[in-house]
């Protein structure tokens, strides 16, 4: 009996770190998995030689008001992480001189001051204050009613100009959601736009933001519950249409209820497999698209480079993403500028490098397919460095050594590849038009006792934040089937 739980969660990302202290909190014995060595999925806190920071480029919004801290509370681990809100940005955009001017480095910016940087013409400013002031004060009800549009569709039914064009959709389509302004739903790219205007961006942890991850997991123990490292689920046992459990590497455990933070589409496809399934159930699985990838660079610097800014974008009139000109990329034909984001850990958390050193993360869109090797994806590591020496021209002489970070590393660290050319994601499902809004994935399955958590299905937001939220909502559900359960058996 000792391997019996009221609940198991499988994967200790964001969203399920994040149920799995909850639900141990509300009484339930629970335990969580991972295969990992220490929990954050893909905002995992990697320290190494003196230098700290994230797998990946990890920006996450609200600052205020976020779920991340309202769920440190609720299992009583505030104390456990140091959160840090800088307050500015970096971004730079390159003006009709071809000089990179940094710009919207306020924490309130004045929408004077980004018309000015990012040229927007006097007769056509009005019209941009007015598109943002709708885009901020819209009501939750019309925002429901965008679900089956896209962000740039909405956008495209104002006067827009190129610089604020690629300006609203390099910070919300391509670094809150990693997908083209054409396929992200209208509802949620608003949705973001509100939280990131209204509420700040930009909120950061010392040691990484994994270690938010962490504490969420250092919780299950705390109220009773256990968590397993290093410990690889092979196999969601289903009998006669209900879990029974899940079977890892080294052993098997018994549930009830098992809640996956391993995707969808890993979940049914491999982990429970395609005979528990109803063929269109199988079917809808199988056409839910994910995010694209977030590939990019690590630098380890031999000096400061980039002064005081936490975060930013590369942007100018031409990086903005669409569809067709993705295809086109992703078939060999790299747009000439392309959106860049960085991020310089050592800026907000000193100790993220040593002494007199830096360390900088970039991060940009890619392809999903984990089989690409560092060697395929060359041209776009190229692409990304010329864009990032071009506006920092002495980065590139303070380099100590680089690492580039690909799909595989992703789906390595996180996802499995369960359907061909996808699993190196960045996000996940559930931003796509026709699976955003109303029409995300339910968390509930098909399969008595199985919910999903994470970023596809159930939450709302920016990443990280995304997925908690998703976390918080999952929780809530489970209890609820938990004890109307109790009560019934």
């Amino acid at each position: 009996m000792s391997n019996s739980y009221d609940v198991i969660v499988v994967g200790a990302g964001f969203g399920g770190a994040s149920s799995a202290a909850l639900l141990a909190k509300r009484g339930l014995k629970v335990l969580l998995l991972d295969k990992n060595a220490k929990a954050g999925g893909k905002a995992m806190a990697i320290s190494k030689g003196g230098w700290t920071y994230t797998a990946w480029l990890v920006v996450s919004a609200p600052v205020q008001n976020n779920v991340l801290e309202a769920v440190l509370k609720e299992v009583g681990m505030e104390g456990k992480v140091e959160f840090v809100t800088p307050g500015v940005q970096g971004p730079r955009f390159k003006q009709s001189s071809g000089k990179w001017v940094i710009g919207a480095d306020e924490p309130t910016p004045d929408p004077v001051k980004i018309f000015s940087w990012l040229e927007v013409p006097e007769a056509e400013q009005a019209d941009a204050l007015g598109l943002l002031g709708e885009m901020t004060l819209m009501t939750p009800k019309d925002i429901a009613a965008m679900d089956d549009i896209s962000y740039a569709e909405y956008l495209g039914r104002h006067k827009v100009s190129p610089g604020l064009w690629s300006f609203l959709t390099s910070l919300i389509s391509d670094g809150c959601f990693v997908l083209p302004a054409d396929a992200v739903a209208a509802s949620e790219a608003i949705t973001v736009v509100q939280q990131v205007f209204l509420r700040g961006g930009g909120v950061f942890a010392k040691g990484g933001i994994g270690r938010v991850a962490e504490a969420y997991a250092e919780a299950v123990g705390k109220f009773g519950g256990q968590t397993i490292f290093r410990s690889r689920v092979e196999k969601i046992n289903v009998e006669n249409g209900r879990v029974t459990g899940v079977s890892t590497d080294k052993e098997t455990y018994r549930a009830p209820i098992v809640i996956s933070n391993v995707g969808i589409q890993p979940t049914v496809l491999k982990l429970i497999g395609e005979k528990h399934f109803d063929k269109m159930y199988v079917n809808y699985v199988k056409d839910l698209v994910p995010s694209l990838s977030f590939i990019g660079a690590r630098y380890f610097l031999s000096k400061p480079i980039i002064p005081t800014v936490p975060y930013g974008a590369v942007i100018s009139r031409e990086t903005s993403w669409n569809i067709d000109k993705w295809i086109k990329a992703k078939n060999g034909q790299l747009p000439e500028e392309m959106p860049v984001w960085f991020e310089v850990p050592s800026n907000y958390d000193p100790g993220a490098a040593p002494p007199g050193k830096q360390i900088v993360l970039t991060g940009f869109l890619g392809p999903t397919d984990p089989k690409l090797t560092e060697k395929d994806l060359k041209p776009w590591f190229e692409k990304g460095d010329k864009m990032m020496f071009e506006v920092f021209p002495d980065l590139e002489a303070a380099i100590e050594a680089r690492e580039y970070y690909t799909p595989h590393d992703v789906s390595v660290l996180t996802r499995d590849s369960v359907l061909p050319g996808i699993g190196g994601e960045c996000i996940g499902l559930a931003q796509m038009v026709g699976q955003g809004g109303a029409k995300k994935p339910s968390i509930t399955s098909p399969i008595q006792g199985l919910f999903y958590v994470g970023c596809d299905a159930g939450g709302i937001g920016v990443g990280i934040q995304q997925a908690t939220d998703s976390g918080m909502k999952v929780a809530d559900h489970v209890m609820r089937y938990h004890r109307l359960r109790q009560s019934m058996i």
